[in-house]
């Protein structure tokens, strides 16, 4: 089997990680055979990743929407799209390429995005992979610390101290999601753009 980096992350160490804390929770040790708690990890792994799949939606009503949509969507008297960290300043030029190449006037934001994406996956030297891999990573990240938080409450409900923390890297990891969603959504852009100036 080839594995690539971002499942050994994504999978492996996610899963791991989490059944630790379940363990610890629920068992007070983290005493498991190596193997026996690696395949327990990739396991568990593999459906946290694919409950983060479920959770995106929710996840992107909570970031006010879909990050490749918001750059594909101009704003009457505002020279960029996207928000006040990540900002897109070619949106309607790329807007009018992507209408223009596919002949539809009408098309939608999720559309254009789909298209832009499907023609810079076909090209060799871009880092487009590599921020996808980064946001896919950062919704793991997010799944697992929400799914942590809940465990963590069965125990821990009535310490403050853990009100603090688990809310702060629950922030923090939702931030970093919002983020990766954006940064990849631009790549895809700004190497569509970059494809059509060759």
């Amino acid at each position: 089997m080839d594995i690539k980096y971002y499942d050994l992350l994504s999978t492996a160490i996610i899963g791991v990680a989490l059944i630790a804390v379940i363990n610890y929770v629920f068992m007070g040790n983290v005493d498991i055979d190596g193997i026996v708690y690696l395949v327990f990890g990739y396991i568990t792994g593999y459906f946290i990743n694919a409950i983060g799949s479920v959770l995106e939606p929710i996840y992107y009503k909570t970031i006010g929407g879909k990050p490749s949509d918001l750059l594909l969507t101009l704003v009457p008297g505002q020279n960029w799209t996207g928000y006040g960290k990540v900002r897109f300043y070619a949106a309607d030029n790329v807007i009018k390429l992507l209408k223009k190449e596919l002949n539809d006037p009408n098309a939608s934001a999720q559309f254009l995005f789909e298209y832009a994406m499907k023609k810079v996956n076909n090209c060799k030297d871009t880092r487009v992979q590599a921020f996808n891999a980064q946001y896919a990573w950062s919704r793991t990240i997010l799944t697992s610390v929400l799914l942590s938080n809940i465990v963590f409450a069965f125990r821990f409900y009535n310490e403050w101290i853990f009100w603090i923390i688990g809310l702060l890297l629950l922030f923090l990891s939702w931030n970093r999601f919002k983020e990766r969603g954006y940064y990849y959504a631009r790549e895809v852009l700004n190497e569509y753009i970059k494809q059509e100036k060759l």
